[in-house]
């Protein structure tokens, strides 16, 4: 009977601890499915009062084979973010449970798999009114992985509950317990580090040996993927840690997990000594440059004190601004209008361009004066719009904003308009629908008169930002710090320059002979055209893709489909007539507003570490697996390589800089350019402009510099050299043996 009685007692126990645990007694504040990954948002209070603080648990259930990561992930990925939006209260840190070891050969992550809980905290404003529900709303980022990784993220809105005093939540206690049972504890124990060799041995007194593996929370800090040999000492155990290859400081912090369970340590220890930086020349940059391009040159970068402030790794490893204080006017005008004629050979540049010759070839017999007006009209195009970027640029910048070349391709809204922009003109090439016959008036004969001339300067302009040519980099970095005139004079000469070959196919006297006679080969070149501008179009989505979320990608695709059903009914409407043109036209104007409703939530840029593309700095995206020969940009990495007197190769790159990815695909990968790094010793850092950054646009800056590319080589003891913005391998290679 007393057995019987005891079974019975312990069998209530358990179902009440597993009641307790219940999701659907534990009151939860909010549910969200993102995909491979399901978390549960729990209250820690039933009511709690203004001006004190309840504790948050989100309850995480992955996919079976899906992983995501520690605050650490190791050798890829990235850290769950939580974006809170509390009107008025404070949200405390998120503290993550113990991480597993999550083997990816070559590459050794840290995280979590299966399930796994996130505690916090937040704190109700005093003067929230006492009784009235206190509205919460976040954003949370993870990147979950398999196979293939996968940014995912909901938005996530509830209540908290408030009174005149804080009331826990009995149903909820057990799932904070059991949370707090994966916390590693607060260790006291007096951990010590010291170098042996290539090694740094670890020792923590009062540890279990068995099982021991130490997660540290510095990313740099040691090499992953190298076993971790542990050795019971007396009273505690020492690990033999491979150190990644940086200096060590005075101190690191990790999570030692042993059989026993797991605890967070500092370990302290003697610093490892840091070169003292090498004397830098003060002598002033001489002007001009060589190499190819024209475009290489040699800054000289400031000394290097003590007492530099807080910002100036970057100010101590660069040169300063007046790296093109000696290019005067005419230079500056000279490089801009190379640089300008050298950019209609662009791929961004080259196909609006072919179209518009197109329409010299339709009228080669028009009279000269006809033909210089065109001409003079689409010149007039580019040097306005370019003086509007100018002057734009000029105004932001005046105001504080860190900005440069190719600056509006940083916002999903500019990049999203231009995607459309260029995909209905290419369905107009294609014949889907025509412009001549609705805008006769706009350009005449049939859009070749000079107002349609004009608008494909403008356009020629737009679509010319994301390219750099050879010779305007200096010619940019110049206008940017100089005078308002000086640098509207140079956009003005880059225009000139862009303009000159459509204006001498226009104005020159054989040219009309040249041109072959109009014809129906006219209509299949006309609908050839079409083809690279949907490649246009395609990559302008692609550098979309680097700027929002992946749930922005689907409205986005969308409104492409209703702009083509718009494109289509509106071709239906000028081969209609009454009704039927009516009709048409309507559905035509409802189609492309709903396609501008659907594309609004692209227009919205997300947190950086979530877009597809996102920097190699970022924790989340296509960045988070890097590479083994590179690593991120950061002023203050740099700074760190230059005391150490090692040579550093810096790519300052952009995800919507054709120039940029052509010379990365070309040069910037392969054996050959990993063997040239390794061969010299040569760290290899590569920022990323894809976003505003106003770390990178100092970096650019510093160097006299507007856009991208950008490439410097930071020699061991000498001064940092520009390296041209078409590169080859042989460049590399003697800036590297230099």
């Amino acid at each position: 009977m007393l057995r019987s009685i005891c079974l019975a007692a312990v069998t209530a126990t358990l179902s009440l601890a597993a009641a307790l645990g219940s999701p659907a007694l534990a009151d939860e504040a909010a549910r969200v499915d993102a995909g491979h990954l399901h978390a549960r948002f729990l209250l820690r209070n039933t009511v709690t009062a203004p001006g004190d603080t309840v504790d948050i648990a989100i309850r995480h259930q992955l996919d079976e084979g899906w992983h995501t990561y520690w605050t650490n992930p190791g050798d890829s990925g990235g850290p769950p973010v939580v974006d809170w939006d509390l009107g008025g209260g404070t949200a405390g840190p998120l503290r993550f449970p113990t991480p597993e070891r999550i083997p990816y050969p070559p590459l050794m992550n840290y995280g979590y798999s299966g399930d796994f809980t996130l505690l916090t905290s937040l704190t109700v404003p005093a003067d929230w009114p006492v009784g009235a529900p206190w509205p919460v709303s976040a954003r949370v980022d993870w990147l979950v992985c398999e196979k293939i990784c996968i940014p995912e993220s909901a938005n996530v809105t509830f209540k908290v509950p408030t009174g005149l005093d804080s009331e826990p939540n009995s149903a909820a206690a057990f799932a904070f317990v059991e949370a707090g049972w994966d916390l590693p504890v607060e260790s006291d124990a007096a951990a010590t580090f010291e170098r042996a060799g290539d090694k740094v041995l670890l020792t923590v007194p009062g540890a279990s040996a068995e099982d021991a593996y130490f997660f540290p929370e510095d990313r740099e800090l040691l090499d992953h993927v190298a076993a971790q040999p542990a050795e019971a000492t007396d009273g505690g155990v020492r690990l033999t840690l491979t150190p990644a290859g940086h200096p060590l400081g005075s101190t690191f912090s990790g999570i030692l997990s042993t059989a026993k369970g797991a605890t967070r340590i500092t370990a302290t220890g003697e610093a490892d000594p840091v070169p003292p930086p090498a004397a830098a020349s003060t002598a002033p940059p001489p002007n001009g440059g060589t190499g190819d391009g024209g475009d290489t040159t040699v800054a000289t970068a400031p000394a290097q004190t003590a007492a530099a402030p807080a910002p100036a790794p970057l100010a101590a490893a660069v040169p300063g601004p007046t790296a093109t204080a000696g290019l005067g006017l005419w230079q500056a005008l000279g490089l801009a209008f190379l640089g300008g004629v050298i950019l209609n050979l662009m791929p961004c540049v080259f196909p609006v361009l072919a179209v518009k010759a197109l329409g010299l070839v339709a009228h080669a017999d028009a009279p000269l004066r006809h033909r210089a007006v065109v001409g003079g009209a689409y010149m007039a195009g580019v040097i306005v719009s370019l003086a509007a970027v100018a002057a734009i640029m000029l105004g932001l910048r005046a105001g504080g904003a860190a900005i440069g070349w190719g600056f509006q391709l940083q916002s999903p809204a500019f990049v999203a308009a231009m995607t459309l922009v260029l995909f209905v003109f290419g369905l107009n090439l294609s014949g889907v629908f025509e412009l001549g016959t609705t805008l006769t008036r706009f350009g005449a004969r049939g859009g070749s008169g000079p107002a349609a001339a004009f608008s494909t300067g403008l356009l020629a302009t737009v679509v010319a930002t994301p390219c750099t040519a050879p010779f305007m980099a200096p010619a940019m970095g110049a206008a940017l710090v100089a005078s308002p005139l000086f640098a509207i004079a140079v956009f003005a000469a880059l225009g000139v320059g862009l303009a000159l070959p459509f204006v001498l196919l226009a104005v020159a006297p054989g040219a009309a002979r040249i041109l072959p006679r109009p014809g129906m080969w006219m209509v299949r070149f006309k609908q050839a055209l079409a083809f690279p501008l949907y490649l246009t179009a395609a990559w302008l989505f692609w550098v979309l893709a680097q700027l929002v979320s992946v749930e922005s990608l689907l409205p986005a695709m969308a409104a492409l489909v209703l702009v083509a059903m718009a494109a289509w009914l509106f071709g239906l409407s000028q081969r209609g007539s009454g009704r039927s043109h009516r009709v048409a036209s309507g559905l035509a104007a409802a189609s492309l507003a709903l396609a501008l409703v659907a594309l609004w939530p692209a227009l919205s840029p997300m947190p950086s570490a979530m877009a597809l593309g996102s920097s190699l700095k970022e924790p989340l995206g296509q960045g988070a697996v890097l590479p083994r020969h590179e690593e991120p940009f950061s002023p203050e990495r740099l700074a760190a390589l230059r005391a150490e007197g090692k040579p550093v190769f810096v790519n300052v790159t952009a995800a919507w800089c054709i120039t940029c990815k052509v010379n990365e695909k070309v040069v910037l990968s392969g054996a050959a350019f990993r063997g040239e790094l390794a061969r010299n010793d040569v760290t290899y850092l590569k920022a990323d402009w894809t976003r505003r950054d106003p770390e990178v646009t100092r970096f650019i800056e510093e160097f006299g510099r507007a856009g991208v590319p950008l490439y410097v080589h930071f020699p061991a003891d000498g001064e940092p050299q520009v390296l041209p913005q078409i590169l080859t391998l042989s460049t590399l290679r003697t800036a590297f043996e230099s």
